[in-house]
């Protein structure tokens, strides 16, 4: 789970992905988040890395209940691909 300071950090950073970031902050390693998600730890890299354009609404949420933020924290809203 992430402090109120890695929040803000989290927040802070551009991007419509920051499953990378919140790792990083969190201090584990996408095996831990893989076998508490009860997720593939290749998919973990692969939406760390950003190789998705979409998750499904259910793997997101337990992104963000595991780090103890919202989805948006994890995945803020983008431009509708205009960029």
């Amino acid at each position: 789970m992430l402090s109120k300071q890695q929040l803000a950090i989290l927040r802070s950073e551009p991007g419509t992905n920051r499953v990378a970031k919140a790792i990083a902050l969190a201090g584990v390693t996408q095996v831990t988040v893989a076998e508490a998600l009860g997720l593939p730890q290749p998919y973990v890299s692969d939406v760390a890395r950003q190789r998705y354009k979409t998750i499904t609404v259910e793997n997101a949420r337990k992104f963000a209940v595991f780090f103890g933020c919202s989805i948006e924290d994890l995945f803020p809203p983008g431009d509708g691909g205009k960029s």
